[in-house]
């Protein structure tokens, strides 16, 4: 229930503190004095988009805060949002500079979190909301509100999610396993191709050391030949002369021991130069031109650099990789997945899901026809005694449909198999039409209110708001739509903004918005009327006007009849 609400610099509403009542609540006033200001400013409390132009002109920002309490009950269903307090304060701030602020219960929101709780803790019926029952989209949430199908509507919802999450993985597994078929016929290309070139290892390496060698043979011979003449092939080469070294230190060896110490050195420097002779020898004889092999050389490794250039890797990589595809290859025919257990799996969900559908449909004909009945009588009873009024479950039937029911494929969706259509003839001799259709602007509010007192109690939403609801009415009908709102009012509280003295007469508590000139701006103020200010409102709407006796008389005698 709303207990209050405070509004500030919003529109030409400098400040304004409404305390609401349980039961029915009525506001008046004249055309133009902001009655609907209160109701706009409540959609902004409760969520719904706030534009810069509310803020009153000359100030930065506009508050606006509203003040619920909830009845034990009903706050399990504000859990899943974080709330567990029975009184509820929302608050918003509308900024010229910036984004809106949110606050609920002192904690900083944001805007779709307050849409959210708004959405169950008020029922906002103005003229948007009159196109909303025009929605054929949003028939079937009236039929589940009456229908009280939650648990239906729940079984349908998880099966469908079971379903589809098991279509999906079998729709990826598929897919997979269609890139995956690629995938190896890619690596069996690959694996032929590099079976064919067949690089081992360190052979990358090797071939750029004989290329080196092959491109360089002359060179080498050359300086191969010189090293050994230097070293064993002439006379004076450094082997004659160290031959000659050695056989002097031997002979200086009788005469002194010093001379021997380095005979062994010397001997062992022979040796190596001896080596180094015989090496240079066997490289100048193995070292030949080869023109025939070079060419053989760089081929293969150009064939080499274009397979690492083309797998983008480096030879190691790439010899790496030649055995990963290998191991790949070898254990393709092992797949981790039962196609045909995933879909015995879908099949199975499939039969539940539907199962599920065929519940809930059964479940909405069954109250469909209720709730049509219910609402031609209270439609007879709110000066619509002809009318007739059908609810409409249909199905349709399509070939990649979810449900499955006696040999017959239908759409399904998480809602279930049902499209729900409302029906109405206002006048007899008229043929049934889609709700839609009909012209009468208050018809279609009477129409509102009949499913809404149908529903009364069944939807869980405490608060009521019925922005002129009466529009298109007058005389008895205004009076039969009055009392049709104060029962309502026994199930929810309500507030109705009316310019009818009928439904005004029939308040449990009853404010008016006025327009006063203050300081030369012009503000809006509502005030909660006293039994004689009553008597005097009622008067001047029953006149039109300021009251007159005749009209004063007529708005007592009103009151007293509904006392």
């Amino acid at each position: 229930m709303l207990k209050s609400l405070h509004i500030e610099n919003f529109a030409i509403v400098d400040e304004a503190n409404v305390s609401f009542d349980s039961g029915l609540n009525v506001i008046t006033g004249e055309t133009g004095v902001g009655k609907s200001l209160i109701v706009d400013a409540l959609s902004i409390a409760l969520g719904e988009r706030a534009f810069k132009d509310f803020i009153r002109d000359g100030y930065s920002s506009a508050i606006v805060e509203a003040v619920f309490e909830v009845k034990s009950a009903e706050l399990k269903k504000l859990v899943p949002l974080g709330i567990d307090s029975a009184t509820i304060t929302v608050k918003r701030e509308i900024r010229l500079q910036g984004n809106s602020k949110v606050w609920i219960n002192g904690q900083n929101r944001t805007v779709q979190e307050l849409k959210e709780l708004g959405d169950l803790l008020v029922d906002l019926h103005g003229q948007h909301e009159h196109q909303y029952l025009l929605n054929e989209d949003h028939h079937i949430d009236f039929l589940d509100q009456f229908a009280e199908s939650t648990e239906f509507k729940q079984s349908v919802a998880d099966s469908y999610q079971t379903l589809t999450s098991l279509i999906r993985e079998l729709d990826e597994r598929e897919k997979s396993a269609s890139s995956q078929h690629e995938q190896f016929q890619l690596y069996a290309f690959q694996l032929q191709e590099l079976n064919d070139i067949n690089p081992q290892p360190d052979e990358l390496d090797e071939l750029e050391k004989e290329r080196r060698v092959l491109d360089n043979a002359l060179t080498i011979s050359e300086q191969a030949s010189s090293l050994y003449k230097e070293v064993d092939g002439i006379d004076g080469s450094a082997l004659n002369r160290l031959n000659t070294i050695i056989r002097q230190l031997e002979g200086l060896s009788s005469y002194t021991g010093t001379a021997a110490t380095f005979l062994p050195e010397a001997i062992a420097a022979r040796v190596t130069l001896q080596e180094i002779a015989d090496f240079a020898s066997d490289y100048e004889q193995e070292v030949q031109a080869d023109p025939r092999r070079l060419s053989e050389v760089e081929s293969r490794l150009k064939i080499l650099g274009r397979l690492c250039q083309k797998y983008n890797r480096q030879y190691p990589e790439l010899l790496s990789y030649w055995a990963e595809i290998r191991s790949r290859l070898d254990k393709q025919d092992d797949p981790d997945w039962s196609k045909e257990e995933l879909l015995q799996s879908i099949k199975q969900a499939t039969a539940n899901y539907s199962k599920a559908c065929s519940m809930l449909s059964k479940h909405r004909q069954k109250e469909a026809d209720i709730l049509s009945k219910t609402v031609v009588e209270k439609l007879s009873h709110l000066g619509i005694p002809k009318a007739r009024f059908q609810i409409e479950v249909s199905q349709e039937e399509h070939e990649k449909g979810l449900v499955e029911l006696e040999n017959q494929t239908l759409k399904g969706d998480i809602s279930g198999m049902d499209k729900i259509v409302f029906w109405m003839q206002a006048n007899p001799g008229e043929p049934l039409r889609p709700l839609a259709r009909i012209a009468s602007g208050g018809e279609i509010s009477r129409i509102m209110l009949a499913i809404k007192s149908a529903m009364s109690g069944k939807d869980g939403i405490g608060t009521v708001i019925f922005d002129e609801i009466d529009t298109g009415i007058s005389g008895r009908i205004a009076h039969v739509v009055g009392a049709e709102l104060k029962l309502l009012g026994h199930h929810h509280q309500l507030i109705s903004i009316t310019h009818l003295p009928q439904i005004a007469s029939l308040a449990d508590s009853h404010f008016r918005v006025e327009k006063h000139l203050i300081n030369q701006r012009t503000v809006t103020r509502v005030k909660r009327l006293t039994d004689n200010e009553r008597i005097n409102e009622i008067a001047a709407l029953i006149g039109d006007g300021a009251p007159g006796e005749t009209t004063l008389l007529a708005a007592k005698e009103l009151l007293k009849q509904e006392d």
